[in-house]
Parts: C-alpha cells; sequence; structure tokens
C-alpha cells in the first residue's frame, strides 16, 4: 500500500472569496440535486461511483456555462460599440477551453458532506435484500410502500403508523421492521428504534441496515458500551466496510482510548478513498480530533507511529 497524506487543519480560516464560495454552493446544489436521484437500494460502492458522476456533471456544466457566458458578454459589448444594426448574434470563443471536472472537486464533496441531507440519509439505507426483506402479502406491501413515501416527505409519524401496519400484517418483514425504526430514530425515540432493529436483525442477521443502524441508535442513546459491540458485529460480517471501523473509531475517540480508536480511523479513511466516498472527510476530520487529543497528553509519538505503519503522511497546518 501506497503511503497517502492527509491535511489536518486545527485551526480552520475561510481563505477564499466570496466569489468562490459561490461557485462552490452552486455546484454542490446541482451536484446534491442529482445525488438525490440515485437509486438507494444500489450498494455503497454503487452509491459513492454514481456520487462522483453527479459531482463532475454538475462542474463540468458549470464551467461550461461560465465560459459561454464569459463569451457572451465579450460579444454583447462588441455589439453595443457596434453601430450596425442585427437580429442575430454570433458567440465565438477565441481561446482553447480547459474543463477540469476535478476542479475544487475536495471543496465540492465537504460542502455537500456538510449540507445535502440526501447524501447523509444514503448511507444510512444500504441494505441487501434477503428471503425475509419483503412480504409476500400484498396488504403489507402496500401499507410499506405508502410508509416510504411518508418518510421521503418528511412525515415520520404517518411513517411509523404505516409501518407498523406493515408488520402487523407480515411479522417476518424486515424492510418494514428496518423503516420503522429509522422513521423511530427519526424522532429520537431510540428505544423502539432499537427494538425495531433487533426484530429485523432475528429475521436477518446479516441486515445491513439493522446491524448498521442499531449501532448509531445505541450511540444517540448514549449507551457506548453496546454501540462499540454492534459495530464490532458489523465489522466482522463486513469486514471491507468503511462503516464498521468508522463507527469503532468514533467510539473509541469518546472513550478516550485513542491508540485503537486511530488505528480504525485510518482503516475508515482508506476504504472511503478507495469508493470515492465524500465521507473520507469526516474520517480525515476525526483523526484531526485524535491527534489533537493525543497531542495534549504527550502522546504525539504513539500517533506518528501508528500513522507511519499504516503509510499515512499527516499535514498539520494551524
Amino acid at each position: 500500500m501506497k503511503s497517502i497524506s492527509v491535511l489536518i487543519c486545527l485551526l480552520v480560516f475561510t481563505l477564499s472569496s466570496a466569489q468562490d464560495n459561490e461557485k462552490i454552493k452552486k455546484i454542490s446544489d446541482q451536484a446534491c440535486e442529482c445525488i438525490s436521484k440515485i437509486d438507494i437500494d444500489k450498494t455503497k460502492k454503487e452509491k459513492s461511483e454514481e456520487i462522483k458522476v453527479c459531482i463532475q456533471s454538475a462542474n463540468l456544466g458549470y464551467q461550461v456555462d461560465n465560459d459561454l457566458l464569459s463569451s457572451l458578454e465579450k460579444s454583447m459589448d462588441s455589439l453595443s460599440k457596434s453601430k450596425i444594426k442585427t437580429d442575430s448574434l454570433v458567440v465565438s470563443n477565441d481561446k482553447n477551453f480547459i474543463i477540469d471536472i476535478s476542479e475544487n472537486y475536495e471543496e465540492i464533496e465537504e460542502y455537500l458532506y456538510n449540507n445535502c441531507e440526501f447524501l447523509k440519509e444514503m448511507y444510512f439505507t444500504d441494505n441487501k435484500a434477503s428471503d425475509k426483506s419483503y412480504s409476500e402479502r400484498k396488504k403489507a406491501m402496500k401499507f410499506y410502500e405508502e410508509g416510504q413515501i411518508a418518510f421521503a416527505n418528511e412525515d415520520y409519524e404517518k411513517a411509523i403508523t404505516l409501518f407498523r401496519k406493515a408488520v402487523n400484517k407480515d411479522k417476518n418483514f424486515a424492510f418494514a421492521w428496518d423503516n420503522l425504526g429509522y422513521s423511530y430514530r427519526k424522532l429520537n425515540n431510540f428505544d423502539e428504534a432499537i427494538s425495531c432493529y433487533k426484530k429485523s436483525l432475528a429475521l436477518d442477521p446479516k441486515g445491513k441496515m439493522p446491524l448498521m443502524n442499531i449501532a448509531v441508535a445505541y450511540a444517540l442513546n448514549g449507551d457506548l458500551p453496546n454501540a462499540l459491540s454492534a459495530y464490532e458485529n458489523y465489522k466482522i460480517t463486513y469486514d471491507n466496510d468503511p462503516e464498521g471501523f468508522y463507527g469503532i473509531g468514533r467510539i473509541l475517540y469518546f472513550q478516550k482510548d485513542y491508540e485503537p480508536a486511530l488505528q480504525n480511523m485510518i482503516k475508515a479513511y482508506y476504504l472511503y478513498l478507495e469508493m470515492d466516498s465524500p465521507y473520507n472527510i469526516d474520517a480525515q476530520k476525526h483523526i484531526g480530533f485524535i491527534y489533537k487529543e493525543m497531542k495534549e497528553l504527550g502522546q504525539l509519538e504513539a500517533f506518528n507511529k501508528i500513522a507511519k505503519e499504516n503509510k499515512l503522511q499527516v499535514n498539520i497546518e494551524d
């Protein structure tokens, strides 16, 4: 594995101009709209690939529009200075226009991570179908589909009612239990959410969505030991998925167990990079948090040793 450099910012200052910030926002908003149309039932790797396409397409569109606007402004300026009347206008570009679809990519990723709700939702709806995932009962499926619409409209109370009706019609309907749990989580009812995820996992112990979300629910409920255990279970089941390593690293960070927290967070960072996931930004931030804590405790030697062992070159920006 080759060495990868990560930039750790201890203090963040906004150095870009207002114009640059507006550019990032425009591109990101368009990319977010594209991301909202990605099929949530695709694999995490497939989703990450499509997110990258959304970002690059939005970046391409912005650069093309910007160049055409610049050319149009020049042509209009020439026309205004001319005394010749015309009903048509030829817009020409007298320079080579180079499009860089990777321009500002990291800044766009970070903006999306912080502001695009669809991006955040997508990683909590990762699931694989099994023989218990769906119901063969028409009424159960009808309630489930109506529940999904209510959830998409952020009417979580209605979604709970509909998903509850679905599982009442078929108690072995794993995806309905998953979405019922997620709806309860949205309303901060973590005990009910955990109960629903347990029922789903009893039907399908390898269900990705309940395995990950039960860990999140435990953490949000302040139960760090069970959250850690749930993330460990997720990592064992899906050993090449960054979410398990990220979750373990985050819980260990909260428990001030910094060295294993760092090991797991670096692993998560590499896996996010492999799949071109914007979530690599969050892993970077947590590596920075761990660095700060270990520095204050006089443990930089241990931090640097772990980073070197994992071929991670850390650049500190104060």
